[in-house]
């Protein structure tokens, strides 16, 4: 049995990362900060609490302490793969790109059944315009996919991006196609999918309708990719133009 003093000090542990995880972010970090610093002092092995306050430093931007503590993770706990995927982001901004390039290309190898890290690392070289490689990793993490579920429609989402930058637009259209029969009504998928025809030329009207449901519903929720503004509205524009210059639906 566990000796009463190291209970009752696992328990405190437990009762401040409780409250240092409920306490609001925008005003009460430093305060879940001490919080969790406590628990962790009071319970060295507490991965939980280790990744609590690794996102609070994430919070504030402070990277490379964050990653000081994911670095802490065992690598034999459940929450190793988290600790390094947070690691990798960090890097990429702190402009480490490449270190974060080769740890998620381990972790791809070290765990060949498991998509998180590819998608991950797609998702970074798509973020700097790095779009064939990203295409590339995309499609390993595809083979890896299994059965599609509604889940999946960001990874077709974003490998399409992908591809359309790439100019492969077939399969970008495509993988557009799957993530709106995944989530037919998501405002992105709508908006890139009708932005993409309307630039075209092509599906005019149905463009047109896709461009105006996703416009309501971005008007209406936090945009939490702004660059998606300006497609939507130069979407409207050239759509406007289009249908003054008489174009149609296909």
């Amino acid at each position: 049995a566990r000796p009463l003093k190291d209970s009752a000090k696992a328990g405190i542990a437990e009762s401040l990362f409780n409250i240092a995880a409920a306490l609001p972010r925008d005003r009460s970090t430093d305060m879940a900060l001490i919080y969790s610093q406590i628990a962790l002092y009071l319970r060295p092995n507490f991965e939980l609490a280790r990744l609590l306050l690794g996102g609070l430093l994430d919070n504030q931007r402070r990277y490379a302490q964050a990653n000081d503590i994911y670095g802490t993770v065992d690598a034999s706990s459940p929450y190793s793969s988290t600790a390094r995927l947070r690691i990798a982001d960090n890097l990429t901004d702190l402009e480490n790109v490449g270190a974060a390039v080769e740890m998620l290309q381990n972790m791809s190898e070290e765990r060949p059944e498991r998509t998180d890290a590819l998608i991950k690392l797609g998702g970074i070289l798509r973020s700097r315009e790095r779009y064939e490689e990203a295409v590339d990793v995309y499609d390993m993490a595809g083979m890896r996919l299994g059965e599609i579920t509604p889940g999946h429609w960001l990874f077709f989402y974003n490998r399409g991006i992908a591809l359309e930058r790439s100019k492969i637009w077939k399969r970008a259209e495509k993988d557009f196609l799957k993530a709106l029969e995944l989530q037919p009504e998501h405002p992105y998928v709508l908006n890139y999918l009708g932005y993409s025809w309307v630039e075209k030329g092509i599906n005019i009207e149905r463009a047109k309708k896709m461009i105006e449901r996703a416009v309501a519903q971005l008007s209406l929720i936090h945009i939490s990719e702004p660059t998606r503004r300006t497609p939507i509205s130069y979407a409207v524009l050239c759509w406007k133009k289009k249908t003054r210059g008489g174009g149609g639906g296909v």
